[in-house]
């Protein structure tokens, strides 16, 4: 199984201000990988909009080293994604899948953007864009893994 994880509003609250109020990046990234651990079968792509400004190895830094060796790759940008009627980002998740001969491949996307999402929306969990990886998303995602033969 494949999934393609989105940064702001699912590993930390989406927008600066939760910085000033004590909060972190990627605060929620401890949970996700405890989680992750549990599903050796998972294997991570990075779809956040981060990656249309920072370099690759950049992106992996947050990550633990077991998880980080499970994280593919990342998705095109957006100027190689399927053209609408996708969403944007599903676009790019679709095409990722196309690029790497994966289309048969389940995946779950985990991003609160669900309005970039048209076709696809069976395989999104959605965070709250201010709560992010909570217990709500944790759990859905969870029910998804298992629901996966591994």
């Amino acid at each position: 199984m494949i999934l393609f994880l989105d940064f702001d509003g699912v590993l930390h609250p989406e927008g600066e201000d939760h910085i000033l109020n004590g909060g972190a990046d990627f605060c929620f990234l401890p949970r996700l990988e405890a989680l992750l651990r549990e599903f050796l079968h998972v294997n991570i792509v990075i779809s956040s909009s981060w990656r249309e400004q920072l370099l690759y190895k950049t992106l992996l830094t947050p990550f633990s080293s077991d998880i980080r060796a499970r994280i593919l790759g990342a998705t095109p940008h957006s100027g190689f994604g399927l053209p609408p009627p996708y969403g944007k980002r599903e676009g790019e998740i679709l095409a990722w899948l196309q690029l790497h001969d994966a289309v048969d491949e389940p995946w779950v996307a985990l991003d609160d953007a669900y309005w970039q999402f048209d076709y696809c929306k069976g395989h999104l969990v959605v965070c709250g864009s201010f709560t992010g990886f909570d217990d709500k998303a944790s759990a859905e995602l969870r029910a998804r893994f298992e629901g996966v033969s591994q």
